[in-house]
């Protein structure tokens, strides 16, 4: 009798213990079937109608976004961000969307994105791109899903590799009169003379020339055409050498944010979704 007894007491514990997995399931499984449910509009259609979503994207952006020639891959934040907002487009995952070729990648520099973008050659924009009010009037922007500084990489010293800095230049403070590389259309020169008016300890007034890409920036570096190379760090980091060094000033926050045309506003609302989820 005792046994009958235990061996009962012990199946409805087992069933009770079972009902409460079952009802921790049920409800995690419905959370998951909370599927996020796409925008009525064009652009929606005309990408799922192509097959693929065209993000212009960076190659030279260690971490955001990177080129392998070798394996021709893309790796980086905003190429994983590209595939997810496939995923959504395509009702998949992010790895499935990547395996069957649901984003095309179209290198863009900082000197023809917007072109792109207006033109029409690609869906929507995701490569370093600051979200700025004045960009806002142009183009409708995601959530900020970056955030970084601008900062400035110089010469070493010939004689000692591990200076930080050229011969007297140890920060921005120390760039008076001297001549400071960014890049065309991007936000670092404003940023740094912004930066500049708002800080009465620093009493400098450098000079400016803009290049065409980074890669020309990097190279009037090295041959000593300008003194500093002002861009995002994070794009500084994909160009450091043994040569050059890049100092320790972080100034301008940088929020990057995806940029579609007004018209395709609606995607948004899909990049915006994947950047909080």
């Amino acid at each position: 009798m005792f046994r009958k007894l235990l061996a009962g007491l012990l199946c409805l514990c087992l069933f009770c213990g079972c009902s409460a997995s079952t009802t921790q399931t049920s409800k995690h499984e419905e959370k998951e079937k909370k599927t996020f449910t796409l925008p009525s509009a064009k652009i929606i259609d005309d990408i799922q109608e192509r097959g693929y979503l065209i993000v212009g994207v960076k190659t030279d952006v260690p971490g955001l976004s990177d080129y392998d020639e070798t394996t021709q891959t893309y790796s980086g934040v905003e190429i994983e961000l590209a595939y997810k907002i496939a995923g959504l487009i395509f009702d998949c995952s992010a790895k499935e969307a990547e395996s069957k070729g649901y984003v095309h990648f179209e290198p863009v520099t900082v000197a023809n994105r917007e072109t792109k973008l207006k033109n029409g050659d690609i869906d929507c924009l995701m490569a370093t791109y600051t979200i700025t009010a004045s960009r806002k009037k142009k183009f409708a922007l995601s959530e900020s899903y970056y955030k970084d500084y601008i900062g400035l990489m110089v010469r070493k010293t010939e004689t000692d590799n591990e200076s930080l800095g050229s011969s007297g230049i140890q920060s921005l403070a120390d760039l008076d009169g001297k001549i400071i590389g960014t890049a065309k259309h991007s936000t670092a020169r404003k940023a740094t003379l912004n930066y500049i008016n708002n800080h009465a300890s620093l009493s400098i007034s450098p000079i400016f020339m803009e290049y065409d890409s980074y890669d020309e920036l990097k190279e009037a570096l090295v041959s000593g055409e300008i003194d500093a190379m002002c861009v995002d760090v994070s794009i500084l980091e994909g160009y450091v050498d043994d040569s050059l060094t890049i100092l320790n000033d972080r100034y301008a926050p940088q929020d990057y944010g995806a940029a579609v045309l007004p018209k395709n506003r609606a995607l948004i609302e899909v990049i915006n979704y994947a950047i909080e989820n």
